[in-house]
Order: structure tokens, then C-alpha cells, then sequence
């Protein structure tokens, strides 16, 4: 809720008043179904195919018109017939429609990324061992080959160094 303050006649004292937050309603993502209306041919009278739903049908089905037009479904405001069958129809629809909400979709669009996240984590531990492996295996190499020179020398100084006598 949000509260807009608002000053009275005279301008001395404000009062508060409470606005209540927009509901928002998901978009169902089916495919709305086509309206249809009764129209004179002759004598006959016919079914074709409507611009929209009157806002009668739409009403009667639950929906609000303004609801109605967020999801998408036609609104013809000229029609002012109700026929049973439209209303059944939005029924049916608003009742199997599966809504998708934005957060839903986010939910989603998050999982893939944590997923591949994931994925790409335990790829990169692969490499890393591969790597810390190949860091051991040089480093070995490495002490070898320096170890080697290294004890050679101190041999050979150990050889030459004559022994000294205290007299």
C-alpha cells in the first residue's frame, strides 16, 4: 500500500490516503479462441466470425475488460449482444489457459544459467587438476635436474677439500 498525502481546503492539514498497488495478473499463453455473432441473412439468421467479444461476454466470463485487453483477447465495444456460447468459450480458455508470470520466466532463465554455470564450474575443477598434475610432474623434472648438478658439485668440493689436521 501506498500512502499520497493530500491537502485539505485552506491548505493547513494533509490527509493521508491509501492507494492500493496495481494487482498484477499473469498473460495466459494459450491461443484465444475466435468470437463469433448472429447476424441477419434474408430471413435466415447466421454465424460468422466477430471483430471481438462484446464487453458483456467478457464480463460474464469473470474477466474484466481491462483484463481482457492486457491478455490479448479482442473487445469489439460497438457489440452489444451476449451470446452463451463466447462466454463459454473465455470460460474454457481463462480456466486451461496456463498464466506465465514474469517471475516464472525469470525462475527459468535463472535454472539455464545456474545449470550451465554449474556445468562450466566442473569443467573448469577438470582443468584445474589436469594442470595442478602437470605442475607436479615439471616440478619433479625440474628438482631432478637441478638436484643433480647441484649434489655432483658438492661432491666434488668434498673431494677436494683436504682434510685438516689441528697440530
Amino acid at each position: 500500500m501506498s500512502a499520497i498525502s493530500k491537502r485539505k481546503a485552506g491548505g493547513k492539514k494533509k490527509e493521508k490516503v491509501e492507494h492500493a498497488e496495481p494487482k498484477v495478473v499473469p498473460r495466459p499463453t494459450a491461443v484465444v479462441p475466435h468470437p463469433t455473432v448472429e447476424t441477419r441473412h434474408g430471413t435466415a439468421m447466421i454465424e460468422r466470425s466477430a471483430r471481438g467479444y462484446s464487453q458483456g461476454e467478457v464480463t460474464r466470463a469473470g474477466l474484466s475488460v481491462a483484463q481482457a485487453r492486457s491478455w490479448r483477447v479482442p473487445v469489439d465495444d460497438r457489440r452489444r449482444s451476449v451470446l452463451d456460447g463466447n462466454v463459454s468459450q473465455i470460460k474454457k480458455w481463462a480456466a486451461h489457459a496456463k498464466p506465465v508470470t514474469v517471475v516464472g520466466k525469470v525462475e527459468g532463465e535463472v535454472k539455464k544459467i545456474e545449470k550451465a554455470v554449474k556445468k562450466e564450474v566442473q569443467r573448469a575443477e577438470k582443468e584445474v587438476e589436469k594442470v595442478e598434475k602437470e605442475v607436479e610432474r615439471v616440478e619433479k623434472k625440474v628438482v631432478k635436474k637441478v638436484e643433480a648438478p647441484v649434489k655432483a658439485r658438492t661432491k666434488k668440493k668434498a673431494a677436494k677439500k683436504p682434510k685438516s689436521t689441528d697440530e
